[in-house]
């Protein structure tokens, strides 16, 4: 990994913290299904809370941050508040604890990522403002990635279920260590930029269940004001994120529950998801200016629609543990691999249909709905695995999802 030059060493306190997130965004529902006898109702629970005290914090500290014009302390509460939580969830004793934790940690910890979009505006000049992020971004997939990897090997050597909560010790000392590149690295910005002046595509590489609300770094969004066009997308956006969610929120605890796959083979199944997701970002973007933004979305979203019960008839037929494991493995990845074109596609659409002047406020309703839906999704998974199990739920999703393209589709625009 080469390191950023001058100021763009900032970056780089970023990656202890995306190595933290690659540990405990998968971490927690093992957590919960091996250590507090949870299962999918929990799990669900967890993350509806964690994510509405994301979206809440986003908001708060986002124009908090405006308000007073500065950036850096902001990083640092994120940090630190961080590293506290890791720390409060090392020792959780219930599930109650641990969800309650889970909305310190979102609020608190969300004050990281509305700051650091605007702070990489105001250190950079505009024209630059494509190639800065496009870094960011691979840095924090780097930081994803190693935290993954990290706990493959770490539970692969270290088996036994209470391991797990030095994981968590262990993301304690990484986000100390990025609060510690921070104060070295962090300087704080003179010149102050609007933040709808964010480019719609933000910087967030991976489809992490748990992170998904932060994408909302804008605040100015609304909807009945919108085109036509642009109502049918977000509309549609909207009832897809909800379907998605329904899939990806179960999906670990079918591992741990269900079919009882052991944590080493747990964090692989997510780090090929996490890869792939990083290596298709990077050319996603050439890929829909070449063939369409409409056309690649489209083929993206058909494709999870047919995954997700494809995975039905991958447990039910396979009983042989490694092809299965292995088959999980390439259908998770592969999932991730689609959600780069789904995510470029789908943004850089609604930023062409925006007009230069509107397009803050379209990029805030855009990020806000996909948030939203990620929140309806985990709620309504939870009570359909209860009552019918993991296998109707995949199907559900894919209805849902057919269901957000048909409204996607009635918007004209190639």
């Amino acid at each position: 990994m080469n390191n950023p030059p001058g100021r763009d060493r900032w970056f780089l306190s970023y990656f202890p913290m995306n190595t933290s997130a690659g540990i405990t965004g998968p971490l927690a529902p093992l957590f919960i299904t091996e250590l507090l006898a949870g299962g999918a109702v929990e799990y669900s629970a967890f993350v509806i809370v964690s994510s509405i005290a994301t979206i809440i914090g986003l908001f708060f500290w986002g124009n908090l941050s405006d308000r007073l014009g500065k950036r850096k302390i902001f990083i640092y509460i994120g940090f630190i508040s961080l590293a506290v939580t890791a720390l409060m969830y090392s020792i959780s004793f219930n599930i109650e604890y641990f969800i309650g934790v889970s909305f310190l940690s979102g609020f608190f910890g969300s004050a990281v990522t509305p700051v650091s979009s605007v702070l990489i505006m105001e250190l950079t000049e505009r024209k630059d403002w494509s190639m800065k992020i496009s870094k960011f971004s691979q840095y924090n997939s780097y930081g994803n990635i190693a935290g993954v990897l990290f706990s493959a090997a770490f539970t692969g050597a270290f088996p036994k279920p209470y391991v797990l909560r030095y994981l968590y010790l262990v993301s304690f000392v990484f986000y100390v260590l990025s609060a510690i590149l921070g104060h070295l690295y962090i300087q704080e910005s003179k010149k102050k930029v609007v933040r709808d002046e964010v480019p719609l595509r933000t910087f967030r590489v991976i489809e992490r269940v748990r992170y998904l609300p932060s994408q909302i770094i804008h605040f100015n969004f609304h909807f009945r004001e919108l085109e036509k066009d642009l109502k049918y997308i977000i509309v549609g956006f909207l009832i897809m994120m909800t379907g998605f969610q329904l899939f990806f929120v179960e999906f670990p605890i079918m591992l741990t529950a269900n079919l009882g796959v052991s944590s080493s083979v747990y964090f692989l199944i997510y780090l090929g998801n996490y890869l792939l997701g990083a290596i298709t970002f990077g050319f996603s973007g050439l890929t829909c200016t070449k063939y369409g933004n409409r056309k690649v979305a489209m083929i993206a979203i058909i494709s999870r629609i047919v995954i997700f019960p494809s995975t039905v008839a991958l447990v039910a037929f396979v009983s042989f543990k490694p092809l299965l494991f292995v088959g999980l493995l390439l259908i998770y990845s592969l999932l991730g691999a689609l959600w780069a074109f789904i995510s470029v596609g789908t943004g850089t659409l609604v930023s062409n249909l925006s007009k230069p002047e509107e397009r803050g406020r379209v990029a805030g309703t855009y990020n806000a709905v996909q948030s939203f839906g990620a929140v309806i999704g985990s709620a309504l998974t939870g009570i359909i695995v209860v009552r019918f199990g993991f296998y109707i739920d995949y199907i559900v999703a894919s209805l849902v999802v057919i269901a957000g393209i048909l409204i996607f589709l009635r918007e004209k625009s190639k």
